[in-house]
């Protein structure tokens, strides 16, 4: 039986502008392949997914879902090797596009030396 495809509205922060992105569950596999399809931003998601890059590392709001927190796969020691991480660090790869998301604002971080870890 098909899921319930639910209208979702993320506000996405990148170089201090805000960009709202609308999509539906499950359209995309993960919240770093919809930023990177609607911002065509160069350098992120370079890995296309697995999380061993970092370059799309993001940082949900404090007020976000506890289970958007709980990091999963390799994103711990991937995070580990970033520096600016914080409580509230994400790959964005590892998130799902779901209703969670939903009017939640999401902000790019700006990492110093992303790349392969």
């Amino acid at each position: 039986m098909p899921t319930r495809q639910t209208d979702i509205a993320v506000t996405v922060v990148y170089e201090e502008r805000e960009h709202v992105l609308r999509t539906y569950t499950h359209e995309y596999r993960s919240l770093m392949a919809l930023i990177y399809d609607k911002l065509y931003m160069v350098n992120f998601g370079d890995c296309k997914g697995i999380g061993r890059c970092g370059t799309c590392h993001v940082r949900l709001p404090e007020y976000a879902e506890e289970t958007l927190l709980v990091r999963s796969g390799n994103e711990p020691n991937t995070l580990g090797k970033i520096t600016g991480v914080l409580p509230t660090s994400r790959l964005s790869c590892h998130i799902p596009i779901d209703e969670r998301l939903h009017g939640l604002r999401v902000e790019i971080m700006q990492d110093e030396e992303p790349g392969l870890y």
